[in-house]
């Protein structure tokens, strides 16, 4: 999850260099503080891990793949 946040990060600034500052205008707005994204997958390992054994996650009918865990090819076509 920690590779795919950097990718999601990586490919946040590519299509919008200026997003950090209009982040913290967003959030100095709302007295929001910034946490790192590094941070934030941390705290969703963590909820994630209360669904223990299997960190299975269903919703409508559905079973989810984990979203953490070891994947031997990108999942869903990859990154682009």
């Amino acid at each position: 999850m920690q590779v795919s946040a950097q990718q999601l990060e990586r490919s946040r600034y590519k299509d919008n260099p200026d997003i950090d500052h209009e982040a913290a205008q967003v959030a100095a707005a709302l007295s929001l503080r910034i946490v790192p994204v590094a941070d934030l997958v941390i705290r969703l390992q963590a909820a994630a891990s209360k669904t223990e054994p299997d960190y299975v996650v269903t919703g409508d009918g559905q079973t989810f793949d984990p979203l953490f865990g070891e994947y031997a090819e990108p999942r869903h076509g990859g990154w682009r």
